[in-house]
């Protein structure tokens, strides 16, 4: 099952926003979002399950979806949801762009580099080096 082409392009890409958001709140603070985990699968990772045989497209497409995305949030829900259905080692010049942007997300709230899940914290290091945030 491919994501629905049907609609217009503008409502599209404002409904996966919505579901990427969705996500990205959730991710960020699980209990404090207010939001059931139930809907997050069902709004925001089931629709997108007939990527896991193509991961290079998810990212891909949600590269291309989040670009001058300005909550942040769809941002990093995007990564999230690459990392749920392609595993935290896959990588592609898409989908790496997707996990800086997250981190840079995090880093610019304010919060500490103890609140990056492992695999954020290793690319951070790999990119920036240590005693760097």
């Amino acid at each position: 099952m491919r994501w629905s082409r049907r609609k217009s392009a503008s409502r599209a890409r404002a409904d996966l926003l919505r579901r990427l958001e969705l996500l990205g709140r959730f991710e960020m603070d699980p209990p404090g979002s207010g939001i059931d985990s139930t809907e997050v699968i069902q709004t925001s990772i089931a629709p997108f399950t007939g990527y896991v045989d193509d991961p290079k497209a998810l990212a891909e497409m949600l590269s291309g979806a989040v670009e001058g995305e300005r909550s942040g949030f769809a941002t990093y829900g995007a990564s999230c949801l690459i990392v749920e259905l392609a595993g935290s080692d896959f990588r592609t010049a898409d989908s790496l762009a997707v996990l800086d942007a997250a981190i840079m997300f995090k880093r610019e709230r304010g919060l500490p580099s103890a609140r990056l899940k492992g695999y954020e914290w290793k690319r951070w290091l790999e990119v920036n080096g240590p005693d760097t945030w």
